[in-house]
Parts: C-alpha cells; sequence; structure tokens
C-alpha cells in the first residue's frame, strides 16, 4: 500500500478525545515520569483515544529537543508496553514545532523513532513568514518522516481556496484547528478531494465544532476533565446534542476560570486539585504559592464540578 493510501486510512480512523499533556516536573524542574504514568491511566480510564505530546500546554517549546524526544519515547512505550493501555490502541502524535524548520525537521525524525503515530507542527513562529514560507515549512517537516502530518493551525486564518494547497505536500493528512471559525474549516474539507482529519482545538467549543463535521478534540482541559469530553463526543455521535451542551456549559465554567490566569503554573494547578500533581511550569512562568493555591481551591469548590472522577 502506498504512504498516500496508509495517510487516508490513518485520516480516516484518527478520531477521539486526545489529552493536550502536560508534562509533569518534579522539584528540580525535571520530568516527573511517576506522575506521567499516573496522568496517563486516568485519562485512558476516562476513554480517551491517545494523546497530543509536547504541545503548547505541554510546554514543548521550554523543554530540550532531548526530553521532547524523551517524552514521546516514554508515553509510546508506556501505552504499549502496559497491558491495560496497550488494549486501548492508543494513538500518540508528536508536536515537533520549532522557529527553525530543519531543527522541526530532526525532532520529526527523532520522534518516529520513539515511537510517535503522527507527527504535528505549528507553522513558522516568532519570525513574521508569507504563506508561500508556511508551505516550505510544513513541506520540510512532512518530509523527514513517513508518518502522517497534522497542520496545526493556531488562532490561524483559514482562507480555503489558498489553504488547500497545504492539503499537497507530502504525508499531511489532518488539521488541528484551534479557532473558531469552523465555517471556513468545513469550506476548506471541501476543497480536499481525499480523507483528512479535522481536529478541533478550541475546549469551550467542542460541541459546536462536532455539529460541523469534526472528528476529534485535542485539548488541555482534557488533562483534568477527560470524562466530560468523551462523554460529550459519545453524545454527539449519537444526535444527543442538546444533552451534549449542557456538558459543555457545566465544564465551560471550570475552562472560563482557568482562562482568568496569565500565570501558566495555575493550569496545573487544576491537575493538582484532582490528585495528579504536575507541578508548576517552567519559567518563564512562575510556581503558585499555597495562599494562591487555596484562594482557586476555594472557587472550584464553589462551582463544584471537577472532581477526580470527572
Amino acid at each position: 500500500m502506498s504512504h498516500l493510501a496508509d495517510h487516508q486510512t490513518a485520516a480516516a480512523d484518527f478520531s477521539g478525545i486526545f489529552p493536550a499533556l502536560f508534562t509533569p516536573f518534579n522539584a528540580k524542574n525535571e520530568i516527573d515520569f511517576d506522575v506521567l504514568n499516573r496522568m496517563l491511566r486516568f485519562q485512558v480510564e476516562n476513554g480517551v483515544s491517545g494523546f497530543f505530546v509536547a504541545g503548547t500546554t505541554g510546554e514543548g517549546l521550554l523543554l530540550s529537543e532531548d526530553e521532547r524526544v524523551e517524552l514521546v519515547k516514554h508515553v509510546a512505550e508506556t501505552c504499549r508496553n502496559d497491558d491495560y493501555l496497550k488494549a486501548k490502541g492508543l494513538k500518540i502524535v508528536a508536536h515537533v514545532g520549532h522557529p527553525n524548520s530543519d531543527t522541526a525537521a530532526h525532532l520529526a525524525k527523532r520522534s518516529e523513532k520513539a515511537g510517535a503515530d503522527w507527527i504535528a507542527s505549528v507553522g513558522p513562529i516568532f519570525y513574521r513568514n508569507s504563506f508561500e514560507g508556511t508551505v516550505k515549512h510544513y513541506t520540510t517537516i512532512s518530509r523527514a518522516t513517513n508518518l502522517p502530518f497534522m497542520i496545526y493551525a493556531f488562532l490561524a486564518s483559514i482562507i480555503p481556496e489558498r489553504d488547500k494547497t497545504l492539503f499537497n505536500i507530502p504525508n499531511v493528512a489532518g488539521m488541528k484547528y484551534t479557532g473558531a471559525d469552523f465555517f471556513s474549516v468545513q469550506q476548506l474539507a471541501r476543497h480536499i478531494d481525499r480523507p483528512v482529519a479535522l481536529i478541533s482545538g478550541m475546549d469551550e467549543q467542542f460541541v459546536a465544532a462536532q455539529t460541523m463535521g469534526f472528528q476529534a478534540g485535542i485539548g488541555s482541559t482534557y488533562n483534568f476533565a477527560p470524562g466530560f469530553y468523551t462523554r460529550m463526543l459519545e453524545l454527539c455521535r449519537n444526535d444527543r446534542f442538546h444533552e451534549a451542551a449542557k456538558l459543555q456549559a457545566d465544564i465551560n465554567q471550570v475552562t472560563y476560570l482557568l482562562t482568568l490566569y496569565e500565570n501558566w503554573s495555575y493550569r496545573k494547578a487544576f491537575m493538582r486539585y484532582i490528585g495528579l500533581d504536575c507541578g508548576s511550569c517552567r519559567p518563564p512562568f512562575e510556581p503558585i504559592t499555597d495562599h494562591q493555591y487555596a484562594e482557586l481551591k476555594k472557587k472550584l469548590d464553589a462551582i463544584g464540578i471537577l472532581t477526580k472522577g470527572s
């Protein structure tokens, strides 16, 4: 079977809920693999289909290249060697985004060797670039491996007539879209004459994306509330959108609280609340104090939605 046929199959099969994994750190600011194992187990017990590793939420750009690959390798090996996790057929998406195209391509090669099933990347970052430059950036990364490649459109404007050319790049099989212009993404899909995976990235609008043809979701709040999203997906698949919208409204209370804090260490504090302490984010983010956590806990208690089993 050709790689194109393989990638079309991969695109058609890509569905479900994929936490954009937090990277847990210990007191020495090193990756805490013991906590990571507990996170994986908790999320799989709540029905997720795989993991998005070393993305924005996972502080990928605050990790060294070796750490990023080590993280992918650990998640992949754990999901394939643990009997319970192995039986779930979990997919591992390695995010390799980097300002330098060649570095991102090198990360892609190493991630494939480490056991990733998909490669994903944001477009050119930090340095402003043209659309032609974006195509070249994605082409360089995509050609580095034989794995299906996922474009990560982060708060990007979608122009269907222009962006359809991205799907002429070898290996491109899907798009993670973090935005709210689902109409333009729907029109983009109509310009592509083969199966592609459409994955939503705005947690607070997951149900809305489902109504517009998206087949999966990748999100940060999935880390501490995976059960909400797996239930929403199941309801949507059974045309019970009204019930799914109710769950969306419920968890959005928690998501709204999260958006009030600029310091991303607060995001990991939500994991501490459910009993999976991931530590703090790396600098330039600061750790939150015990007093700050106590205040956050009061607010989460008042909402009364988030629990370890949610």
